[in-house]
């Protein structure tokens, strides 16, 4: 079978289709009369006309064209799959992303919490160790004013 159709042959089949489409459901035998004064004055058989509908019907490209079809169906089927594997992914990767962030900010606050802490922490003790050196002198020299001690004499030391 040829792949490529006799000019003649194209001009029948859109003649029979161009009747068959046009004219009314009552006017079938005006459309046979009609198909075979054309096929005897272009010269064309029954059989002829037969053997062009069936290699329309075998045509190898509607078939390799349903073949690819199928396969195009196929694919996209496989990658809307994978596309919706994708998006899960994402969310998940998202929602880890998030809790990553969430984690992040929590141990932020707590290293600021401790920073704070710590510069108090130190000013706390100054003021502590400073505060018990004041009250030490201050005790000291209250002791002392209370026990009254003759003076010495300090004489001594020259000679």
């Amino acid at each position: 079978m040829a792949n490529s159709f006799d000019p003649k042959e194209l001009k029948i089949l859109s003649d029979i289709l161009a009747l068959v489409i046009e004219e009314p459901k009552e006017s079938a035998s005006n459309i046979l009369d009609t198909l075979r004064l054309r096929a005897k004055r272009n010269s064309i058989t029954g059989g002829t006309l037969k053997n062009i509908f069936i290699q329309l019907a075998n045509d190898q490209t509607r078939q390799d064209f349903k073949r690819q079809n199928a396969q195009l169906i196929s694919r996209i089927h496989k990658l809307e799959r994978e596309l919706e594997s994708s998006k899960n992914t994402l969310r998940s990767f998202q929602s880890a992303f998030h809790q990553s962030q969430q984690k992040n900010s929590s141990l932020q606050n707590d290293l600021l919490a401790q920073r704070v802490q710590r510069s108090w922490r130190y000013v706390t003790i100054i003021i502590g160790f400073a505060a018990g050196l004041l009250i030490g002198v201050a005790s000291t020299e209250f002791y002392h004013t209370l026990t009254d001690k003759s003076p010495v004499d300090r004489s001594v030391y020259f000679r």
